[in-house]
């Protein structure tokens, strides 16, 4: 029995170690295994965060997208008796906000902002506004001046103790219209006038010195060969611009039948000129869309020039008359970022309503410490009001 007894323990004990090994390996694989799914998770969990980590760029890379606040119902610049387009604004050394914009009477209809519009200052201790008037910066000064019937579409900028005050102007061979609305064909006459000028103040209320000549012609036989128009500069440091403008390829009446809007690029070492186009053929093209587009506004963030624009169809946002966001190394190649929606036409106000304008043109942004924080914008609402409607941006801080 004791050699039996002795036996049976030294079986127990080997049987005993057999499953302590069986169940280690057992409890090795079930921890090899739970590694391998750790492991696997966490590779997915990388790669969802670099997705997500990617779209947080992209959108980064856009302030504009699904970042307004609410807009004020009244906007930010109304006149009893005027059109008011467009409205650049700057903070000015006193601490105010001047906003410079076009306005005409709202007796001679739309039409007559080719014929009658001035651009005029208006101040506010907001940058939102509201808006009240100041003077007229570029009155009427006669039709023998290349500007002196109409100025319009301002874009104000500061360097070195100087407000500079980019514009388009006009003038043509018949009498401005007073009582009536412009023809059809004083619009084209006075339309196929459309230069770039820039005018220079102390005081951001002026008076403003003007050149006697444009800063940039057209050149017939190119792309832009009908007008220089809708000025978007970038003033250096060094004074020295870049500039961003609009053009088409053929005066009227062959515009009827040519209807192309193109941005061009062109450089000078100081802002009162000499302006020379970058190259023979400067036209802008968005890749990976070259769209039909107007209205630029450009700035430069310290790495990259930023264009916000008018894109006149769908072809970039996928909503007509829609902005979009773009940007570039050396302000000539131009790429649309990765998400290019800025903003839409339907609007949230702060009565808690929302409203689809008609039109929502010529957006011109506040930049303040070094981002973008309002933009402002010629509002035509369906009401048939036409004023500056100002767009908040959330992260203003």
């Amino acid at each position: 029995m004791k050699l039996l007894w002795r036996g049976t323990s030294a079986n127990y004990i080997s049987n005993l170690t057999m499953r302590q090994k069986k169940s280690e390996l057992r409890n090795t694989i079930i921890s090899l295994l739970i590694l391998v799914f750790i492991s696997a998770c966490a590779g997915g969990t990388q790669k969802k965060s670099a997705i997500v980590q990617e779209q947080d760029e992209n959108t980064n890379n856009n302030p504009f997208y699904e970042n307004w606040d609410v807009s004020p119902v009244e906007g930010a610049f109304r006149m009893d008796d005027y059109i008011i387009w467009g409205g650049s604004v700057i903070k000015a050394d006193d601490g105010k906000y001047y906003m410079y914009a076009s306005r005409w009477p709202k007796k001679l209809s739309m039409r007559a902002w080719v014929t009658n519009s001035e651009i005029v200052v208006a101040s506010s201790d907001k940058p939102e506004g509201p808006y009240e008037f100041e003077t007229v910066a570029l009155p009427v000064r006669g039709k023998d001046h290349w500007d002196g019937l109409m100025t319009h579409n301002p874009s104000i900028h500061y360097h070195e103790g100087k407000y500079i005050l980019f514009y388009i102007g006009v003038t043509y061979d018949f009498d401005q219209p007073v009582d009536s609305i412009p023809t059809r064909q004083d619009y084209e006459n006075a339309w196929n006038n459309k230069r770039i000028g820039v005018a220079v103040s102390d005081s951001p209320a002026g008076p403003f010195v003007r050149q006697e000549a444009p800063i940039l012609e057209p050149r017939p036989d190119n792309w832009d060969g009908a007008i220089t128009s809708n000025p978007a500069p970038h003033v250096h440091e060094d004074g020295s611009v870049l500039l961003v403008y609009k053009s088409a390829p053929v005066p009227y009446p062959e515009r009827n039948n040519n209807r192309a809007l193109q941005f061009g690029v062109a450089r000078a070492d100081h802002y009162l000129g000499e302006y020379i186009r970058v190259s023979e053929n400067n036209r802008i093209k968005f890749a990976p869309i070259d769209a039909h587009v107007e209205d630029p506004y450009i700035w430069y963030d310290g790495e990259n020039y930023k264009l916000l624009a008018k894109c006149m169809n769908a072809a970039i946002t996928g909503e007509a008359g829609a902005g979009f966001l773009a940007s570039s190394k050396d302000g000539i190649n131009w790429t649309t970022a990765a998400q290019p929606i800025a903003y839409s036409k339907t609007l949230s106000l702060s009565d808690g309503t929302t409203e689809k304008l008609k039109k929502l043109e010529r957006p011109q942004v506040l930049i303040e410490g070094g981002k973008p924080t309002h933009v402002f914008f010629a509002c035509h609402n369906q009401e048939d009001e036409i004023f500056n409607m100002v767009r908040p941006l959330k992260n203003q801080k």
